[in-house]
């Protein structure tokens, strides 16, 4: 009897392979989901603006229809990033109409959690608990900060690195049963990669409980494989597990001969943006070879890496349609994940599930 058609399946000796999804789009996934895939992501529902947009005002029904297709497809869930420093309402920072104290944010931050965990956690095995902390090179929020390891949030402004302590407490307190992840983006850049060890030292040294790394690996310029590699040996060499918790491969990737992402005023951005708008089919075929240089690496780190997820489904739904333009820009249609806009598989479809059911 032939192995039945499954991404989840063919993995399942390896890792998970999950995708974020939208209480907006995840009924239109439902069939690739309960094929495919082993681990849902919720993009942006159990952040702070979604779930609290008001102290002590809880709001799930957008979380409750993911949670309750996951549970109906029997799929477990990857609970995504409640602690940013984007979606998170002033009433955050203020005690009336002062600034609120360290005190007040930490009660805050562990009184949400509490409520997310009694709710969620017979489905969750996995929290992003804190997300994008460790600072890039160039903000000046992050200049402000005068930290050369952290972001300049107004969280780190108001608490230094009390608030990501105060999270991973709070989740070790009420989540003990899943796995605590801290997530960040541009995590094999060199510099990047050396401020997140050291943000996540610091929680060690201080006693926390971090299970885990979350690699968002988010490409806008092809891969350099080796440093991936390298950046998954430094990570896993402080002991934690390792997630690919967004992957996607912008048009972008197939343009830029760089190792940075193009901004609008960037020389070669409006080469991009010509060639973007109408793809060749060598440049889409392209994504999908990526994906199967991806996959190489991820199973040949599989003692290491325990979930791959794409930060989407199929490329009728994708963030990166409406990320990284400026005003007048023409619209670029992205084409960064798995599935094409029909929900048919692309070819690294095909090609990873006979990679791994060759072994």
């Amino acid at each position: 009897m032939n192995s039945p058609f499954s991404l989840a399946k063919a993995y399942e000796k390896y890792f998970r392979i999950g995708a974020a999804v939208s209480h907006l789009n995840i009924d239109s996934y439902r069939d690739l989901l309960a094929q495919h895939f082993s681990s849902i992501t919720p993009e942006n529902e159990l952040k702070y603006s979604s779930t609290e947009p008001e102290e002590g005002v809880f709001t799930f029904d957008d979380a409750d229809k993911i949670f309750d297709t996951a549970r109906s497809l029997g799929i477990k869930v990857r609970a995504h990033a409640p602690v940013w420093h984007n979606q998170t309402g002033e009433w955050m920072y203020l005690n009336g109409d002062k600034p609120a104290p360290p005190e007040l944010i930490y009660e805050r931050i562990d009184a949400h959690s509490r409520a997310l965990c009694e709710r969620y956690n017979e489905d969750v095995y996995a929290w992003d608990v804190v997300n994008e902390a460790a600072r890039d090179d160039l903000s000046s929020e992050e200049e402000a900060s005068a930290s050369d390891v952290y972001r300049g949030s107004k969280y780190f402004r108001m608490t230094g690195t009390g608030f990501i302590e105060a999270a991973f407490r709070s989740m070790d307190k009420y989540s003990p049963n899943a796995q605590l992840f801290y997530n960040d983006y541009s995590e094999c850049e060199p510099g990047k990669r050396e401020r997140i060890v050291k943000l996540l030292k610091n929680l060690q040294q201080k006693g926390c409980r971090v299970d885990g790394f979350g690699m968002q690996q988010h490409y806008f310029f092809e891969p350099d494989y080796d440093e991936l590699k390298r950046s998954i040996e430094t990570y896993a060499g402080l002991g934690l597990r390792l997630h690919i918790t967004e992957l996607d491969i912008s048009l972008m990737a197939t343009i830029n001969p760089g190792t940075k992402r193009l901004k609008p005023d960037d020389p070669g951005f409006e080469e991009y943006i010509k060639e973007s708008l109408h793809p060749t089919p060598a440049k889409l075929a392209k994504i999908s070879d990526i994906y199967v240089k991806l996959f190489d690496v991820y199973r040949s780190y599989s003692d290491v890496i325990d979930c791959v997820t794409t930060w989407g489904v199929a490329d009728d739904y994708t963030w990166l349609d409406h990320f990284g333009g400026a005003p007048g820009m023409p619209h670029v249609k992205q084409y960064p994940l798995m599935f094409n806009a029909d929900h048919t598989p692309k070819p690294c479809i095909e090609e990873n599930i006979a990679l791994a059911q060759r072994g």
